[in-house]
């Protein structure tokens, strides 16, 4: 008896000096970085990095292949990585076909178990032949019988001079003027919302004709918004699209997904308001601010009294303010039989 436990004793430690099996053994990809950004490159150029990796496990780290965002390009790439072996691989773009930012993905398949995929990132912003800075939008609100105005500036980055031909826009909610900053170089120009023009909110296009030929023309959108003294922001609700199986298993869902309307009185201190609405569905809860200007509406449909369908109607709201006594704010929504 004592022989046998000798002998599985011997055993066991023996089993416990053997080294791991093979079957164990494991690559580990360690990538130095996942993203890259090139910050600013004039169009045309192009740009390179190498994405440094190693392999920190204990069997082969094979590099199969990657996918990547046009144009991007993988130029070098090793194939397998030793057991702390490391390399590079090597990414270049061609800007020549880009304006703008740049958001480039890639995708590294590897057969690290747990690392199967590594994704990268390459980014950065293409600066075109004429920039227009700080981005190609006005976005400009005023109170009616108030002037404001907006700008914006155009920048040459060609060698010949830039000449800007023409700029048409509709002319009945705004006008534009252009200035010449530097001849050949650089232009300034402003948006001024008309005080006296359409009421509400309205994107349109600017279309301004340059003599370079990279880029003879320029498309700028103008964000204007002409309100009243009494406005609500947004001038509508969409309640969005919800299944009703999701209702009723999560009746608090309606409430996560309610929506926002503020209602304002420009200049107000002592305004007042009350809400009503003329869907059955609908619950409402508003709240006046501290300093009496504004009120705070929670818009939520009620999840006792939905039922599968298209929901539209009214936000009726009645104030105080003598020359705007009543407003009206359209909702929609839809609860899918699903």
């Amino acid at each position: 008896m004592k022989l046998a436990l000798s002998f599985w004793a011997v055993f066991v430690c023996v089993l416990s000096a053997l080294p791991a099996v093979a079957g164990a053994e494991a690559p580990k990809a360690v990538f130095q970085e996942t993203r890259f950004d090139f910050g600013r490159a004039m169009y045309g150029a192009v740009v390179e990095h190498d994405f440094w990796v190693k392999n920190e496990g204990s069997a082969a780290l094979k590099i199969v292949k990657a996918s990547m965002t046009s144009p991007l390009l993988v130029t070098r790439m090793p194939r397998e990585l030793a057991p702390g072996g490391e390399g590079l691989i090597h990414f270049k773009l061609d800007t020549a076909a880009l304006r703008g930012p740049f958001k480039g993905q890639i995708t590294v398949f590897l057969n690290d178990p747990d690392l199967p995929e590594a994704d990268l990132s390459f980014e950065g912003v293409v600066i075109p032949p004429v920039e227009v800075s700080p981005l190609p939008a006005f976005f400009v609100a005023s109170l009616r019988g108030k002037e404001t105005s907006a700008s914006l500036e155009i920048i040459n980055h060609e060698p010949q001079p830039l000449h800007i031909v023409k700029i048409d826009h509709p002319t009945d909610r705004f006008t534009t003027v252009l200035e010449t900053l530097q001849p050949g170089q650089r232009y300034k120009l402003t948006l001024i919302l008309k005080p006296d023009g359409p009421s509400g909110r309205k994107t349109e296009p600017i279309t301004v004709a340059t003599s370079s030929d990279a880029q003879p023309t320029l498309e700028i959108t103008a964000n204007t918004f002409l309100h009243e003294r009494v406005y609500t922001f947004p001038d509508s609700v969409d309640l969005g699209a919800i299944p009703i199986s999701q209702i009723r298993k999560n009746p608090g869902l309606l409430g996560m997904l309610a929506q926002t309307l503020m209602v304002y009185q420009e200049g107000g201190s002592d305004f007042r308001a009350t809400l009503r609405t003329d869907l059955p569905g609908l619950k409402l809860k508003w709240e006046r601010g501290p300093k009496g200007d504004r009120y705070q509406t929670t818009i939520a449909l009620d999840p006792d009294k939905v039922h599968a369908g298209s929901y539209k109607g009214l936000l009726l709201i009645d104030t105080n303010d003598p020359a705007f006594p009543k407003l009206t704010v359209p909702i929609s929504g839809q609860i899918l039989d699903q």
